[in-house]
Parts: C-alpha cells; sequence; structure tokens
C-alpha cells in the first residue's frame, strides 16, 4: 500500500509550532487549507476484478456499451491536516476531466459507507479498462481485494446525493454544498467513519463516461484538490484512559464513554459534556462546543465504571488537549485509579451509577446471570455482552475493597 508518512512529518512539525501560539489565534478568523493527499480509485463492472490503484485516471459514467465505471476518492487523515475539532464552514472538490466520450453530463458524489483500498494495480493505455488488481484494491467486487467484498456489488454509498455538477468538456469540475461540509465535519470529528465518496456519472445513458485525474497523475496541476474552510473555536481534549473490566493487558474492548468539564471551585459546576469511543488502545478525543478556553476538572463516566476525576484542574486551549489517565494512580483526584497490567485504570462495577461499588451492584448483575441476559448490558462490566460470573468477580472485588467516587 502507499506510504503516507512524509505528510505526517511535515504536518507534525507544523502542529508543534501552532501549538506554541495557542493563546494568540482569533478563532473566529476563517482558515481554507487545500488538501492533495488522498486515495482514488475505479471499479469496473464488466470486469469485476479489475483496478486501477496507482493509474493516473480514474472514471464515472458509462461505455458505449454501457458498463458502468464508477470512481472512489479519500482525502485520509483529515485530522493531521485540520484541527480534529475544528468546525467546518465549507468545502469543495476539484478535479480535472481530461477525456470524454459525451456532451454535458451530471456527475454525482454519494458518501461511500464501506472502506475500500487502493494498491499498486496500474492500468495501461488510456486506462479505461483497468487492470488485474493487486492485494488491497477496491474492484467491483471487492473492497480490499480479494479478502474483502462489498456488501453490494459495485459499492455501498449513501442514497442521497452529496453534490453533483455538470461535467462537459475536458476542463476544472468543482462539486461543493453543505451536505459535502457535513460529510467532512463528521470524517474529522470520526476518522474510522471516512471512506470518502463514490462518483457516480449519468448511468441511465450509455456512453456517458468521464476521465479524471488522480493524485498519481504526472501532472500536479492537475491531481484533486479537497478545500476546506473551517473555524477553530471548539475545544478539541485527547484523553487516554482504560477501563478495568474492559482491558484485557492486550487491547481493551471500545465502547461510549462521558467527558464533563466541571468549574475548578466548588460547587464545580458542568460546564460542558460530550460523549466519545474510547479504543482498543485506550484513547478518546471529544471536542467541546460550549466551553470557552479555560481551566476545568476533567471527568469521565462510563456505563458501569466508577466517575472519575483529573489529580487536578487542567489548562484548555483550542488546539491541542492532552490528558493520560493511565501512567500513574495520581493522574486521578484521591489516586483513585486501579493498576492492571501494567496500566492504571478506572475502576469497574458501579452497575447502577451510585458512585460506589456494592452488594446492589453485585445483586444486579447476578440478578441478569440467572436470567442469561446478553447484549448492551450495564451489568456486563468486562464488555463480552453477557452478564455472568466473571462479571460479579469485578464486582465483588471493588465492593469487599469500598471503592467509590472520590470528588474534590
Amino acid at each position: 500500500m502507499k506510504h503516507k508518512s512524509s505528510f505526517k512529518v511535515l504536518t507534525f512539525c507544523s502542529a508543534l509550532f501552532v501549538v506554541m501560539l495557542a493563546f494568540t489565534i482569533d478563532t473566529s478568523a476563517q482558515i481554507t487549507k487545500t488538501l492533495k493527499f488522498c486515495d482514488d480509485n475505479t471499479m469496473y463492472e464488466e470486469f469485476p476484478n479489475n483496478s486501477n490503484g496507482v493509474g493516473e485516471h480514474f472514471f464515472a459514467g458509462t461505455t458505449v456499451p454501457g458498463n458502468k465505471r464508477r470512481g472512489l476518492i479519500k482525502f485520509d487523515a483529515l485530522g493531521e491536516f485540520i484541527p480534529q475539532c475544528a468546525t467546518i464552514q465549507s468545502v469543495s472538490l476539484t478535479l480535472y476531466m481530461s477525456r470524454t466520450i459525451s456532451g454535458p453530463m451530471n456527475v454525482q458524489l454519494r458518501k461511500a459507507l464501506q472502506g475500500w483500498g487502493e494498491s499498486f494495480s496500474d492500468a495501461p493505455g488510456e486506462e479505461g479498462f483497468g487492470t488485474q488488481a493487486e492485494g488491497g484494491d477496491a474492484t467491483w467486487r471487492y473492497t480490499y481485494y480479494n479478502t474483502d467484498s462489498w456488501s453490494t456489488a459495485g459499492g455501498v454509498f449513501a442514497s442521497d446525493t452529496s453534490a453533483v455538477a455538470s461535467v462537459d468538456q475536458i476542463g476544472f469540475y468543482t462539486w461543493t454544498s453543505p451536505k459535502m461540509a457535513a460529510d467532512v465535519q463528521n470524517w474529522l470529528r470520526s476518522p474510522n467513519n471516512n471512506f470518502g465518496w463514490v462518483l457516480i456519472g449519468n448511468e441511465g445513458v450509455t456512453a456517458s463516461a468521464k476521465r479524471f485525474d488522480t493524485r498519481e497523475n504526472i501532472d500536479t496541476n492537475f491531481v484533486p484538490r479537497l478545500t476546506v474552510t473551517y473555524v477553530n473555536n471548539t475545544l478539541p481534549l485527547n484523553i487516554r484512559m482504560f477501563i478495568e473490566g474492559f482491558w484485557d493487558g492486550l487491547t481493551m474492548v471500545q465502547d461510549t464513554v462521558t467527558v464533563l468539564l466541571r468549574n475548578q471551585t466548588s460547587p464545580y459546576a458542568i460546564v460542558d459534556t460530550e460523549k466519545g469511543i474510547v479504543d482498543n488502545y485506550g484513547n478518546l478525543t471529544v471536542c467541546f462546543d460550549n466551553a470557552a478556553p479555560g481551566t476545568y476538572y476533567i471527568v469521565v463516566k462510563h456505563r458501569n465504571s466508577i466517575e472519575t476525576w483529573s489529580k487536578t484542574p487542567e489548562v484548555l486551549n483550542y488546539l491541542l488537549n492532552y490528558y493520560d489517565f493511565s501512567s500513574a494512580a495520581n493522574k486521578a483526584y484521591g489516586n483513585n485509579l486501579v493498576l492492571k497490567t501494567g496500566v492504571y485504570c478506572i475502576y469497574s462495577g458501579d452497575v447502577n451509577q451510585d458512585g460506589t461499588v456494592d452488594g446492589t451492584d453485585t445483586q444486579l448483575i447476578d440478578n441478569d446471570s440467572y436470567n442469561f441476559n446478553s447484549g448492551y448490558l450495564a451489568t456486563d462490566v468486562n464488555g463480552d455482552n453477557f452478564a455472568d460470573g466473571t462479571d460479579a468477580s469485578i464486582a465483588g472485588n471493588n465492593a469487599d475493597n469500598f471503592v467509590s467516587v472520590v470528588r474534590p
């Protein structure tokens, strides 16, 4: 697959410089960036195992016999070029159409709903028929040749159109709409949902195909461009945290966590609340839309774990904030963390969320276990979708140790 490390290094250096200016930036000012680094590929209907991962062109529309071509384009690592918690104002995609067999035709962008790949396939000639896919390529049949398939051949995409443009003769064309801005906003906040767009031509007629130049095109003036305008008016917070019952020493079961910002002085009023999904490695990013830069206690809450506060109030700004609950017991107020296989975790077992792990919690687990209940349960303390003796053991141990919330 193609390497992207050089872009990451440049972006990281830029980020360091930006952090130094964190308190001098006008957060109401609009910032515009143009991204050129993307993945792109073509799906060929009559050749369901063909692809064009590193070709100079991709296609949308139909051939003279009526066979479909669908393009794919995705701008990776948006959060490395644009702050993950930025508020997107507008988005436009500019492509260069370099060959056509038709007059003006509408070409749609639709949000892709499955991940897909580009590998090293490189179609010959004008590239209109593709070539045998390489491992990891997207094709009409596969999202990643030849291991993962589209749930529907030809790509899976949204039923509604993100944008449409009329494409006629050779030249530059631009797609832009509020829906595209919403797509990018979603991908920025939830990078795991970024599967890009499917480019769909007029498939109701024959000979409608349009050829567009890709990122790999020899003339860099013609490569795709995504122009994004945004403002930095949201507080980002990157947290590293582990949940005792959900952590097995290697990976953690992903789950939703609520993060609160509270004032640093009594009565510690809640200033903002956001939810996010902590990943298998204990990482969580949330974006606070209603809090201004300032000093706050960071509080994490989980469906069956003990509410846990940061050791001290933390200074947060609009650009980069990070807090690690896992590195030491004293990263939580009152050292209220438990060491488990190398990392400090928030305590599990507060099934009824009353701030204490006790007999009431174990009784709830026992009841669900007795009834063989399964699914997304508060009584599922280890995240395996079953309430059973393992969950009761975790809660029982913490009940015996009088585990409860520790607050200022």
